[in-house]
This record gives C-alpha cells, sequence and structure tokens, in this order.
C-alpha cells in the first residue's frame, strides 16, 4: 500500500533497521491501531531495511548473519532517509509488528518526499533555522534501586532543558553541547509510556 504522511520521528534501530514514523492526515487515521496511538504518539511506523539502504553493494548482504538472522543481500534500492518535518508517500506492505502491536509498513519499497508539511499533520518546528528534533530510550538505571530508568536523550539543541515525564514523575536536565542529556524517572514500571521535551522538539520512549 502507499500512504502519505509528515515524517515526525526518526530512529536507528540495533538490527540496521530505520524507523521513519509518520504523522497521517486524518483521512488515513484508519491505518492506525491502539499501541501506534499509545507507544508511537499516533504515527506509523515504517522502516528501511539494511539491504535497501544507500552504500549497500548489490548482491552482497548488507551486514554478516547474526546467528540464524539473515540480512539478506543488498537491492540497490539506495532509500534515502527523509529529512524531519517532510511529507513523503511511502509504499510498502502494510502489516502487524507483532511483537509490539503495533501496524506499520515493513520493508519500505518507496519513498518519495514531495513537500514540507500535510494537510492534518503537526507542523515542524525550527531551531536556528533547522528542524528541531529528539530521539529517546530509556533503560534501568545501575544504581541498584528497582523502579528507576535512566532516559538517554539526544537531539539537535545543545545546552537545553531536557524534560522526562512518565505517569507520576517528572524530572529536567540540561544537554551537553552536543544535545545529549541523561534524566533519571523513579518508580517507573516496564513498559511504560514516557514523554520528552528538549526546548521546542518532543519525542517518547517506552520503559
Amino acid at each position: 500500500m502507499t500512504v502519505t504522511g509528515t515524517v515526525a520521528y526518526i530512529r536507528d534501530e540495533d538490527d540496521g533497521d530505520v524507523h521513519v514514523d509518520l504523522a497521517v492526515p486524518a483521512s488515513e487515521a484508519g491505518l492506525l491501531d491502539a499501541a501506534n496511538r499509545t507507544r508511537q504518539d499516533g504515527q506509523l511506523v515504517t522502516e528501511i531495511v539494511p539491504a535497501d539502504q544507500p552504500g549497500c553493494t548489490p548482491g552482497r548482504p548488507p551486514r554478516p548473519a547474526s546467528g540464524t538472522y539473515s540480512y539478506g543481500v543488498c537491492t540497490g534500492a539506495d532509500l534515502v532517509t527523509p529529512p524531519l518535518g517532510s511529507q513523503v508517500t511511502v509504499t510498502g506492505p502494510y502489516v502487524l509488528d507483532a511483537d509490539h502491536g503495533w501496524m506499520e509498513i515493513h520493508p519500505v519499497w518507496a519513498i518519495t518526499v514531495v513537500g514540507r508539511s500535510a494537510v492534518g499533520a503537526p507542523a515542524a518546528t525550527t531551531v536556528a533555522g533547522a528542524l528541531a528534533w529528539c530521539r529517546a530510550s530509556a533503560a534501568p538505571s545501575a544504581d541498584g534501586y528497582s523502579g528507576d530508568y535512566d532516559v538517554f536523550i539526544h537531539s539537535n539543541q545543545p545546552d537545553t532543558e531536557a524534560t522526562a515525564t512518565d505517569a507520576g514523575d517528572t524530572w529536567s536536565h540540561p544537554t551537553d553541547g552536543s544535545g545529549y542529556a541523561d534524566v533519571r524517572l523513579w518508580h517507573t514500571s516496564p513498559g511504560e509510556h514516557i514523554s520528552v521535551t528538549v526546548g521546542t522538539a518532543s519525542c517518547s520512549a517506552t520503559a
């Protein structure tokens, strides 16, 4: 299927896939399920796999196999990750990610930038003329206390207050000169949704 939306979030996964999450217009909101709404900020997940990414030599594996998992062979598709805030059309299989429960386009077969913002989608914010963005992940803290989580934040906003919030806790810490921050939350439960703001950018993580 082919869908249209605005690139709201980009994340590089450990398996080499690139998540390009789309804010879709109201006309395509039926593509989202409950997990998209609660765990992906109401966005549709799309994934560019290593075999289709630029720099992959056609006919060769994009990376060595990991155990029984094969990354296939490079296709020469050279699918470039679009910039945050761009309006795109994405074509590929529309599937359920059974591990996470959300719907996604995976793998992306084609992705085309068609504009700057989609009708009904949030407008991109800017930082000194550039699109404001952040990415976040969470992991149990090494401080030895059950329920403590470190929220690792990367953004393009250096020396800016970064705030992480879960169901009952909010803490902040400024980003460093490279836009990184580590915010610790107390009494967080596994699977809990964590909202993050860094200046004018917002993103999320799951404990």
